[in-house]
């Protein structure tokens, strides 16, 4: 078994065909296929179903794929490595940002640039599942998330700044306009735009009970996967959203604001995290340890 054989398999694997695997690796079809062809009878198994649904993986192709690119990833970080040795930091570091972690991501990027700009960022936007998976595949490095009132993803992570969770809205939709906090009382019949009640950090949960323990049920009028559709919602004056302050640097000049819920003191965490179980690189190891 060679590496090549092995990143041909992977290729074929994550991009479901042969043919999207050669443009990926600009690499004719006919040598995929017959490394592939070799891969499987040097191993004495068949590592794909093919049928008029395409190549679909068999158990050992599934088992050679979550092994054989976790090594290429070692050995991609391993060669970034050697080659950073007496030559300064060099190397990449692929970086997973959710959006409500903006705020913290741009300064922390910036100053870790200043510091080393040898080194080579890539950043990619997603969903927190998104981003964890490719973390565990070893396409990403390290992620931007949240930490709030749940129970976080089990990853290593470290505290990069943290927010009041408030009440996001505009001046058209401010509940208390004349009022620095907004009782709880006053959001009872206004329409919200809030995150899903089953949303990973617990946000909507928390705005739930404390207008529950108020003696009523707010009008949840749109409910939303991430947190930049409440934030549309709330530009376009649908209504207001409950999410961490910080969030409002990301529409500047839109006119939102926020403002807290009086005696609602639940705090949201912005956190740098990452997967020790694998090899770090030099790069890498320096960027979940940068102080900006």
């Amino acid at each position: 078994m060679t590496i090549r054989q092995l990143e041909y398999f992977c290729a074929v694997v994550e991009e479901k065909s042969v043919s999207a695997a050669s443009r990926k690796l600009h690499v004719a079809q006919p040598p995929i296929s017959r490394q592939i062809a070799l891969l499987e009878q040097e191993l004495g198994v068949e590592l794909f179903r093919r049928g008029n649904k395409g190549m679909q993986l068999t158990d050992a192709g599934m088992s050679l794929y979550q092994q054989g690119r976790a090594f290429i990833s070692d050995l991609d970080q391993l060669a970034e490595h050697v080659r950073s040795l007496g030559a300064g930091v060099r190397g990449s570091v692929r970086i997973g940002v959710l959006h409500s972690t903006v705020p913290y991501t741009l300064p922390f990027l910036r100053s870790y640039h200043a510091a080393y700009p040898q080194v080579e960022l890539y950043t990619r936007l997603g969903s927190p599942q998104d981003l964890v998976a490719d973390l565990n595949r070893g396409e990403l490095n390290v992620l931007f998330l949240r930490a709030g009132v749940k129970e976080t993803i089990g990853l290593r992570e470290r505290i990069v700044g943290e927010d009041r969770l408030k009440l996001i809205m505009t001046a058209a939709t401010d509940p208390a306009p004349e009022l620095d906090e907004v009782p709880v009382e006053r959001l009872r019949g206004v329409p919200m735009c809030l995150l899903r009640s089953d949303d990973l950090w617990g946000y909507t949960e928390v705005l739930l009970k404390e207008c529950q323990r108020s003696g009523f049920t707010p009008e949840v009028v749109y409910q939303c996967y991430d947190t930049t559709m409440p934030m549309q919602l709330v530009q376009s004056g649908l209504g207001v959203s409950f999410l961490p302050e910080s969030i409002v640097e990301t529409l500047p000049h839109a006119g939102i604001y926020a403002k807290p819920i009086r005696g609602l003191n639940e705090k949201s965490y912005a956190v740098l995290a990452w997967n020790e179980t694998g090899y770090l690189s030099g790069s890498v190891e320096l960027f979940t340890q940068f102080e900006p």
